[in-house]
């Protein structure tokens, strides 16, 4: 539960994510940016990890 409680909030890092929660997250947080947002960080990592997202060579490490 710990998780989803964090999931709204940008400036809390949620912790693990599962893989569906990840994809979740991006879409809530879809008008954030990873520089500003720590659940949008957290999941794109977690996708990009588990090959679900490949990042150009504009994006952020």
């Amino acid at each position: 539960m710990y998780t989803m409680m964090y999931l709204f909030d940008c400036t809390m890092d949620p912790g693990e994510l599962t893989l569906p929660q990840a994809h979740q997250a991006m879409q809530i947080h879809k008008y954030c940016t990873v520089d500003n947002c720590l659940v949008r960080r957290r999941a794109r990592q977690i996708l990009v990890d588990t090959g679900q997202m490949i990042l150009g060579e504009r994006a952020n490490p």
